[in-house]
């Protein structure tokens, strides 16, 4: 009976039953310019995933370290970009502050294996 358990806990350990998925893609404005800071948020109530967008417009999911992955399923996707501010300033949005919210985002994606999510944002309005 040790055996029987001593191999299930080795197939568990092995097969990497529970790890994410992989997830990444590009971000990028409605005009093909990269979003070039910011962050990538997946959102499945009560847990989140963010991945930071990087100067050329890319990102990858993690939840607790960079690699972790994204479990397969549908999330919201949100996405956040400002100017860097100093404390007293208001900050200035890069994308539409209508990404920063799951609910009017529009954003979704079905996580399956090694997904790749390209987004596309507009720019705030003047």
């Amino acid at each position: 009976m040790k055996r029987f358990y001593f191999i299930v806990l080795c197939l568990l350990v092995f097969c990497g039953c529970g790890q994410g998925k992989r997830v990444g893609g590009t971000v990028k404005y409605d005009d093909g310019a990269p979003v070039t800071n910011g962050m990538v948020t997946f959102i499945k109530m009560p847990h989140q995933w963010i991945g930071t967008i990087n100067k050329d417009g890319s990102y990858e999911m993690y939840e607790l370290k960079p690699g972790d992955g994204v479990p397969p399923g549908t999330y919201q996707v949100t996405v956040s970009a400002s100017s860097d501010v100093g404390p007293n300033t208001t900050p200035v949005y890069l994308v539409d502050p209508k990404f920063n919210n799951p609910e009017t985002s529009g954003l979704t994606c079905n996580v399956k294996e090694n997904t790749i999510f390209d987004i596309t944002v507009t720019r705030p309005k003047e």
